[in-house]
């Protein structure tokens, strides 16, 4: 498919005539953006950077009166910068012009963009596999309302070109860039620039995968046996001893190991570097976070072991310029490298876990179907966010603040949050400093994820620390 996307693009080339200098296409190959040196950090002085996770949540919670929460702010406060993930959109829904579309729609109210900047949040992610649940329409107006707040945001915009385009933040010390993007996403969720006579299209920026079912010998002699039984002029057989064989979509690759592998598109992959590229030349921080739900299983969810594209991804940002790296989608925390002396957080876990989800009729009818065709009356609320509860571990959570002294990271600090894993509706899925036994059993899991790394966290009372040498 990559090489007739660009026959395509050579022959409208060819057809436009010659090509100025100052049109000539950017480079599709990754390597170009890693040839020369990545610009060094050029902040002033201290520095502190603050990095949450998914902000799951729908209704204002700045000026709780509850004191174990005001604790965990007052930790996001004393930031020269915050970052999290803005997960879902939010608006007024008795304005809104625009329409839901698929399953789970997360919805907030229109005030969070003031709530999250009195919580001390200054830039947000807003690529995500939410992001476009209530359409492009949904992610514009949110961020209208972000930018009404003062709220520096990425990953999404009116244009595929504005999606990729870093965030900046301006503080007394420097400026922060943020860029953001999402391997794990819904339906025409990704913004299009204009192209020929068809407008451009909202969305948020993309990184297309593609999941590689590793086989071993025998697994891949079946495949390529019950290939060959469903062969059609469409599908033909795989040519014997073949090492790769696409099935109904599925790719299975021959390998040493069995897993999971992703291959990452190579367009997107170049243009997430460019962006990275382009935002070291403008500012003095960059920022590069992804929201990808893919794992080495395959499996959604409470995967310490980041994929590995996820791996070269954050290795080829930092190669590019990324100062720090943010992983997140999963809502379970993972480990963190320190590559070439720049923090990677594989998986941030989750902030808030409390969003309100609204729900298409369709999407009523198919779940919920009674002998007339229409949804029942709803049931009493579930003790649990979801029927069958939800993963131990997604109420695990943790604040990360990374100090930079002389221009360069020196230590991480991870707070361990306990996000209450419990019935009491009013105290599950808000962060609370977690007490002295869970913040070790939470610290003591991640040093095991980050054991692969090699990365040293050193449990100091309640908080992980990591020193950069």
């Amino acid at each position: 498919m990559l090489s007739s996307v660009a026959a395509v693009v050579a022959a409208m080339i060819c057809a436009a005539g010659p090509v100025a200098a100052q049109d000539v296409l950017p480079s599709n190959e990754p390597a170009d953006y890693l040839a020369q040196p990545r610009k060094p950090v050029s902040l002033k002085g201290h520095f502190r950077l603050v990095t949450i996770g998914d902000l799951l949540y729908s209704h204002p919670y700045a000026n709780s009166s509850d004191a174990e929460l005001q604790k965990v702010l007052s930790l996001i406060r004393s930031a020269d910068a915050t970052i999290g993930n803005r997960e879902g959109v939010f608006f007024d829904l008795k304005t809104f012009k625009g329409q839901g579309y698929g399953n789970g729609l997360l919805w907030g109210e229109p005030s969070l963009g003031t709530d999250m900047k009195a919580m001390g949040i200054d830039m947000v992610s807003m690529a995500n596999n939410h992001a476009t649940d209530w359409g492009g329409e949904g992610l514009l107006e949110s961020q209208r309302l972000l930018d009404a707040a003062g709220i520096v945001h990425a990953g999404g915009g009116r244009t595929l070109a504005e999606a990729r385009r870093a965030g900046v933040l301006e503080t007394l010390k420097g400026s922060v860039a943020l860029v953001s993007t999402a391997a794990t996403f819904k339906a025409n969720a990704g913004a299009n620039d204009a192209f020929d006579d068809v407008p451009a299209r909202a969305g948020i920026s993309l990184l297309r995968t593609q999941a590689v079912q590793l086989v071993d010998a025998a697994q891949m002699a079946q495949v390529r046996s019950l290939a060959t039984s469903l062969a059609s002029p469409l599908q033909p057989p795989p040519l014997p001893g073949a090492k790769e064989v696409t099935l109904h979509e599925q790719v299975y690759r021959l390998s040493d190991r069995t897993g999971m592998s992703y291959d990452m598109d190579l367009y997107d992959h170049t243009a997430l570097l460019k962006s990275v590229r382009d935002a070291k030349a403008a500012a003095d921080l960059v920022v590069f976070t992804i929201h990808a739900h893919e794992s080495p299983t395959g499996d959604d969810d409470d995967t310490p072991a980041p994929p590995d594209f996820l791996v070269k991804l954050f290795h080829d940002a930092v190669d590019a310029g990324a100062d720090v790296i943010l992983g997140g989608g999963p809502h379970s925390l993972r480990g963190v490298e320190i590559y070439k002396g720049h923090p990677v957080l594989y998986g941030m876990g989750v902030f808030f876990i409390n969003a309100e989800i609204k729900m298409l009729q369709e999407s009523a009818l198919q779940l919920y179907p009674d002998e007339t065709g229409h949804a029942p009356p709803p049931k009493p609320k579930e003790r649990s966010v979801r029927p069958g509860g939800n993963p131990a571990s997604w109420y695990d959570g943790v604040v990360a603040i990374t100090d930079f002294e002389g221009g360069r990271a020196s230590t991480v600090r991870l707070y361990p949050l306990d996000l209450g894993n419990t019935y009491d509706l009013s105290r599950r899925g808000i962060p609370h400093l977690a007490d002295p036994v869970n913040a070790r059993r939470i610290l003591t899991d991640m040093q095991s994820h980050s054991n692969q790394f090699g990365t040293r966290i050193a449990i100091e009372g309640s908080v992980g620390v990591i020193r950069i040498p």
